[in-house]
Parts: C-alpha cells; sequence; structure tokens
C-alpha cells in the first residue's frame, strides 16, 4: 500500500501535467474552422458599416430645404446655411455692417496685395477688362491637403438707384494653363454684395458656393466655411486703408 508521501508525489506531478496541457492547448495555434469563423466575422462587420456609411452620405446627398437657415452669430456677423438636394457641400452667406464707403470695399476686393490678409497666397491680377471685368489668380493651402489654386472671373455691377454693388466671382480654370503642383479648382460660383445703408454704413453681404475638390472631407469643409464668415467684420479694418482713400466706382 503506498504511504502518504507517495500519494502526494503523484498527485503534484498529475497537477502538473495537467497544467501543461493547458499552457500547450492555449499557445496551440487556433483551430482553422475557428479563424475562418472570426475572419467572416470582422469581414461582416466591415461590410456592414460600409453599407451603413454609404446610407448615411446617400441620405446627406438627398437632404435638404434649399432654404437659407440661421447658422450663428459673433461680433456683428451672421451667418447662414443653405443645403441643396443632390449637394454634399453647404452654401455658406456670412451679413454683416461696417463703416466705410462701398468704393472703399471694391477696390480693397480688386486689390490681390489683401490676399495675404485673408490667407491666401500668390495673388495676382491677370487682366483688368474694364472697371466692370477683372481676371484674378491665388492660391490657398488647406493642410494637410494638396494646395489649392484659383482663377477667377470678376464682374461688377452697380445699381444706379440704390448705388449697391454687387460682384460675382467665377471659376475660369482654363484662363491659364495649371501648374502641376497645384490642385485646380473648377468649381467656383460666389458673390458679394455692398450696399450703402446711411450713416457711413455699409452691409456686407457674402456667399460662398465652391467645391474644392479633390479627397478633402466634405465634413471638414462644412464645418470650415461658416468659420470663415467670422472674418467679414475685418473688412472694415481692410477697405479704410490709407492706400484705398481715393477710390471711386460709379
Amino acid at each position: 500500500m503506498p504511504s502518504q508521501e507517495t500519494i502526494a508525489q503523484e498527485t503534484l506531478a498529475h497537477q502538473e501535467t495537467l497544467s501543461r496541457q493547458e499552457t500547450l492547448a492555449q499557445e496551440a495555434p487556433a483551430n482553422p474552422k475557428m479563424l475562418s469563423r472570426r475572419l467572416s466575422k470582422v469581414v461582416w462587420l466591415a461590410i456592414s458599416l460600409a453599407g451603413l456609411f454609404f446610407i448615411a452620405r446617400l441620405i446627406w446627398w438627398a437632404s435638404g430645404s434649399n432654404q437659407l437657415e440661421f447658422c450663428a452669430e459673433r461680433d456683428g456677423v451672421k451667418v447662414y446655411t443653405l443645403k441643396e438636394p443632390g449637394s454634399d457641400l453647404r452654401q455658406v452667406k456670412g451679413v454683416t455692417r461696417v463703416h466705410t464707403t462701398v468704393a472703399r470695399l471694391v477696390e480693397m476686393v480688386r486689390d490681390p496685395a489683401v490676399c495675404a490678409d485673408i490667407g491666401c497666397t500668390g495673388a495676382r491680377t491677370l487682366e483688368r477688362v474694364s472697371q466692370e471685368l477683372q481676371y484674378d489668380y491665388f492660391q490657398l493651402e488647406i493642410p494637410p491637403f494638396q494646395k489649392r489654386e484659383f482663377v477667377t472671373q470678376e464682374l461688377f455691377h452697380l445699381d444706379p438707384q440704390t448705388k449697391a454693388v454687387f460682384i460675382l466671382v467665377s471659376a475660369v480654370p482654363d484662363k491659364i494653363p495649371p501648374n502641376p503642383d497645384y490642385f485646380r479648382v473648377t468649381q467656383l460660383n460666389n458673390w458679394f454684395q455692398f450696399t450703402p445703408i446711411g450713416n457711413g454704413e455699409v452691409e456686407i453681404e457674402y456667399v460662398v458656393n465652391q467645391n474644392e475638390g479633390g479627397f478633402i472631407p466634405d465634413l471638414l469643409l462644412n464645418w470650415k466655411r461658416p468659420q470663415f464668415m467670422f472674418n467679414l467684420q475685418r473688412m472694415q479694418d481692410l477697405a479704410n486703408r490709407e492706400k484705398y482713400k481715393d477710390a471711386k466706382f460709379d
């Protein structure tokens, strides 16, 4: 009959054997069928998420009231957005009042040097055809994306009764050859309106309706554009610079 010491040693050896078996089982490669099931779950999850994303994008693309809706107000600037059905990008409108003259504002818009004050670079006038027609060029950095370049046509119209000036800014991408280092913007249809309202004030309306193109996420552009509109209040100081004091538009 085995002694208690022998029984204890056998029990200990048995436990060690079981422990080694459990360790080997944990370290052993997974069953191929188990791996296949896991992979199938991952693939199915990825397909489901992609499907949900596509459906959400489709719903957003088809949505929109096609009406201006109030977005925010800060520092005297009111911002509105407009979502058209069939478009991923919102149009944005900013409205503010400044103490200056319509002529100063027009001359400021004509001046390529003001581009540096609002964040763009490489600005130059390509051609000033007349008081009512001008062509311009400028570049804009949108980190971390490729730099954008714009070639625009500006049409100026003076209302003889209200003395308001309407400025239509459109893309003319074929006016000059593109720079291979930049992304040429081809969709742009923006406008300004400067309306005198008395007491030395002018109401500024500015609408941005453009597509920077490429792979910039729509979500980023839709978020940044309303923020950019709050810079409209800076136009008072920019237009009142000494170099625009003799500006005329009639």
